[in-house]
């Protein structure tokens, strides 16, 4: 009996365990209107182009669902990942990468984030559209328990209204 509870609770923790793991998993969107937006990325050549949502989701896109420092409750964001994004642009190897948003709010984040932990560019929440009441209309989101156990994030890698990438030195 003793055996057979041991088994059952380390089935239990192992099926908990993977409830939690690998958050990130690649999906298909399907077309949505998008409210005007535009993230710059500046190439290793000084190149600028410009990405709407829409283009945006032309990469890879996944799903995440998570909780947020200003989210009690999880939500499911989707869009690229910031790696794919930087290595379409050539910057994957950079040191580090500012970001400025819409607001003139500007950080920077080092390769250590983004080797560390997968950070979405989210162009949805929920299946919709990301709004700009809702920190949009893209966001930088970090799976909330990696966000928390991560030595190298910080709040300032959660940029929203995110408007320009480049690389830093």
């Amino acid at each position: 009996m003793k055996n057979m509870m041991i088994s059952a609770t380390t089935a239990l923790l192992l099926s908990a365990n993977a409830l939690w793991a690998d958050p990130i998993v690649a999906v298909e969107l399907a077309p949505v209107a998008h409210k005007d937006a535009t993230l710059v990325v500046v190439g290793a050549d000084g190149t600028e182009i410009a990405y709407s949502p829409a283009q945006l989701e032309e990469l890879p896109t996944y799903s995440l669902t998570t909780r947020t420092p200003w989210r009690d409750e999880p939500a499911r964001f989707e869009g690229v990942l910031l790696t794919d994004l930087l290595a379409a642009n050539g910057i994957a190897n950079a040191s580090a990468i500012s970001i400025i948003a819409e607001n003139d709010y500007a950080t920077v984040m080092s390769q250590e984030v983004w080797n560390d932990v997968d950070v979405l560019v989210a162009t949805r929440v929920d299946g919709r559209p990301h709004t700009r009441r809702a920190r949009g209309p893209i966001q930088f989101v970090i799976d909330m328990e990696a966000y928390t156990t991560s030595e190298f994030t910080s709040e300032q890698n959660l940029v929203w209204m995110a408007a320009r990438i480049e690389a830093e030195g």
